[in-house]
């Protein structure tokens, strides 16, 4: 059926080179336009839609663009209110002009001196200082900074990582305990013994170089319950506080020395953290089958990405500059339309089918998870048959794309297989991976017990980053990807029965990068195919990174990091956390019959 008219900007409609006509939809094959993509990419990658983030014009502009698209297609709103979701994301975070710092009689410099963490709460507390050495509590390894001294009330000095970083025994090495690394369980845990505030100092005995802090860079973060900044040894030092005496006792002998100072502070904190209005967008095409049109099937992508970068941006200093987001995921975007079309043009199933481009994925899944607990009437959630999500699907090398999920449900594999052979049998290379987790949408409709499928044609060297332009997309590739999903999609719309969702253990979240969140980078990106033989495949290097100098390259399979023999990509993950940036290490791979080694330096993903 025709939906109602609604107000769609006229600029927008005709800025579409692809724009469509009302009149008889056309066959469905035709929806499925490699040129027709290429220009949908083109447009949400344009810099003048500012890298879709929230927040931004073009965030706006691209929602209105995908209403008018289903609009186009014949799709009604899934919505009372229209195609548009609407709700609100947080999006950046600034300092605002209450941020102080006074160590004994010396002032420190909002900047150079000190910055308060993103997840810091907001106030002013003037306390005495005790230190807590690295701030951790870990009964189970015998440590506690907090042993026998009294921060209640008080302003806790902690310092990064953990005693004795550079020894090979010391049990914080181990990936299982890397949590107590992170600032925002030091934040916690002073906030659990009753401390008012906490100071954060780099461990400047471990580690060469200047103490610097990080610029701002206005990431948004839940706070934490506590007053919480950065500070530097030498802003210390002029207060009277002598970190690397403080440390000294403990880089001996591994044990926590935590004691008052007698110096008092006062910290006075102020960060604003900024929400902007973003939307799902969701059509809708009501099943024709009465018995199950109450069943529906979800087609979906997300359709913002990173505006001008921020935290999330992989080339920090190209902050400012607009990331188009072409393959992440104004590819995603295309090939939903393109189900959509073909769709419409089909007819109805005998399911109802949702079509939705989602909202603030980008920072955290947001969008999926606001429409799985705000579905239509019509579509609850425990009577979802199926959620195709597609994400990052615009450069299919070499055909290949995977497709995780594949064992959400019973059979649901061996049907993939069967609809990608199928004649005409697309021209594609599957790569199947079983677990429904994933960095993407499809998770939000899995841990409601919904059965996916994960469409992804891979990493690559731009993720992320100014250069995911929209010449560099496949459009043929995106276009066979699409016709996947659309025939997916269409069989468990019209199949008789249901899907029966497969619940399993879940694996580690898969990195889109195959390493981001690591905090240590080797420059390697995995094929995150399935595999039986030992090793991890790369599909590529990072340039400029530690494994493109050791001579590693797309093709290779790593074997070895360090003592750590690769079998899987879990290992790969659990080697890499088991090395801090700086450490030397001896890599191990095979290209072809041959084996090669090379000492590689890990760095710091930043």
């Amino acid at each position: 059926m025709r939906p109602p008219a609604r107000a769609v900007p006229v600029a927008l409609v005709l800025a579409a080179a692809c724009a469509g006509h009302a009149g008889a939809p056309p066959p469905p094959e035709a929806a499925f336009d490699p040129a027709r993509a290429r220009a949908e990419v083109g447009w949400l990658a344009d810099a003048a839609r500012t890298g879709r983030g929230v927040g931004t014009p073009g965030g706006a502009e691209a929602a209105d663009w995908i209403a008018a698209r289903f609009h186009d297609a014949g799709l009604a709103p899934a919505l009372e209110g229209g195609y548009l979701q609407r709700f609100e994301a947080p999006f950046r975070a600034t300092l605002e002009k209450r941020n102080a710092l006074t160590i004994g009689a010396a002032a420190a410099t909002l900047g150079p001196d000190f910055l308060p963490f993103g997840f810091s709460d907001d106030g002013a507390v003037e306390a005495e200082v005790v230190f807590a050495g690295y701030g951790i509590t870990a009964p189970d390894l015998g440590y506690d900074d907090y042993a026998g001294v009294d921060v209640k009330g008080k302003i806790v000095l902690v310092a990064q990582d953990f005693p004795r970083e550079a020894d090979p025994a010391s049990p914080f090495r181990d990936p299982r305990h890397y949590r107590f690394s992170e600032w925002r369980y030091k934040a916690i845990n002073a906030r659990d013994h009753g401390a008012a505030a906490i100071l954060g100092v780099r461990d400047v005995w471990g580690h060469d170089g200047p103490d610097d802090l990080p610029p701002w860079r206005g990431q948004v973060s839940s706070r934490a319950g506590i007053l919480a900044a950065r500070v530097t040894a030498a802003a210390l030092g002029r207060g009277g506080v002598d970190v690397r005496a403080l440390a000294a006792a403990g880089e001996v002998d591994g044990r926590p020395h935590p004691r008052a100072l007698g110096v008092r502070a006062r910290l006075e904190v102020e960060v604003r953290h900024e929400r902007a209005p973003t939307a799902n967008v969701v059509a809708i095409l009501p099943g024709r089958d009465p018995a199950v049109a109450g069943e529906c099937v979800v087609v979906g992508a997300h359709h913002d990405h990173l505006g001008f970068g921020g935290d999330a941006s992989l080339a920090p200093e190209q902050t400012g500059t607009v990331h188009p987001g072409a393959d992440d995921n104004a590819s995603g975007v295309a090939a939903l339309l393109a189900v959509a079309r073909a769709f419409a043009a089909e007819g109805p199933a005998r399911r109802t089918v949702l079509f939705a481009a989602f909202g603030a994925e980008e920072l955290g899944l947001l969008g999926s998870a606001h429409l799985v607990k705000n579905l239509p009437a019509r579509c609850p959630v425990d009577r979802l048959q199926l959620m195709v999500n597609l994400d990052m699907v615009g450069r299919a090398r070499g055909g290949k794309v995977y497709v995780d999920g594949a064992d959400t449900a019973k059979g649901l594999r061996e049907e993939v297989r069967a609809v990608a052979d199928r004649a005409p049998r697309l021209p594609l290379v599957l790569a199947f991976g079983g677990d429904g987790y994933g960095p993407s949408d499809h998770t939000s409709f899995y841990a409601r017990g919904v059965p996916v499928l994960f469409l992804f044609t891979g990493a690559h060297a731009d993720y992320h980053r100014p250069s995911d332009t929209a010449d560099k997309i496949d459009a043929e590739g995106l276009a066979a990807v699409a016709r996947l999903a659309y025939r997916a999609a269409r069989d468990a719309a019209d199949r008789d029965g249901r899907l029966e969702v497969v619940r399993a253990a879940a694996a580690p979240p898969r990195e889109r990068t195959g390493e981001r969140g690591y905090g240590t980078y080797l420059g390697a990106i995995p094929d995150f195919a399935e595999r039986t033989d030992p090793g991890v495949l790369l599909t590529g290097v990072r340039p400029g990174s530690p494994a493109e100098r050791a001579g590693i390259a797309g093709g290779d399979v790593l074997l070895r990091v360090g003592p750590t023999r690769i079998m899987n990509l879990q290992d790969l993950a659990f080697a890499l956390r088991s090395h801090r940036p700086g450490d030397l290490v001896e890599v191990e791979w095979s290209r072809g019959a041959e084996r090669r080694t090379a000492q590689v330096k890990l760095e710091e993903r930043r």
